[in-house]
């Protein structure tokens, strides 16, 4: 089964190569939608909390899959994860980190272990 992820990331931890190395050890077939480093957006539009091209890649996800840290307090991928929480996406935060974000736990976001039945089972339930 194909799935479409985006995963909200900040490009200064680990957080985008661990969900993604996770993700390819799942039983689906993963299209990513994320932002990559290595091909980042020409120009960001900062007159919107989300980049209209990022709105774009978030509504092609089946689900968006973040991080538990706490970074995720601020700056644009916390903007991204209350924009997919606002449309409808079904959003999980994979425990990376001892400690979780507060905002993780305000907007009621699952915190599932780092482990690809954990994972499994949460993207069966959500698609």
């Amino acid at each position: 089964m194909k799935i479409n992820v985006f995963i909200p990331h900040r490009w200064n931890n680990t957080d985008y190569t661990e969900i993604s190395a996770l993700l390819d050890r799942t039983k689906f077939n993963i299209r990513d939608y994320s932002v990559p480093s290595s091909s980042p957006f020409d120009s960001i539009d900062r007159r919107y909390n989300v980049d209209p091209q990022i709105q774009k890649q978030i509504k092609y996800a089946n689900v968006v899959i973040c991080s538990n840290r706490p970074a995720n307090n601020t700056g644009i991928s916390l903007d991204e994860i209350k924009f997919a929480k606002s449309i409808g996406k079904p959003v999980v935060a994979v425990k990376l980190t001892d400690s979780t974000s507060s905002y993780i736990s305000e907007l009621n976001i699952n915190v599932i272990p780092k482990r690809k039945d954990s994972l499994e089972y949460w993207i069966s339930l959500n698609i």
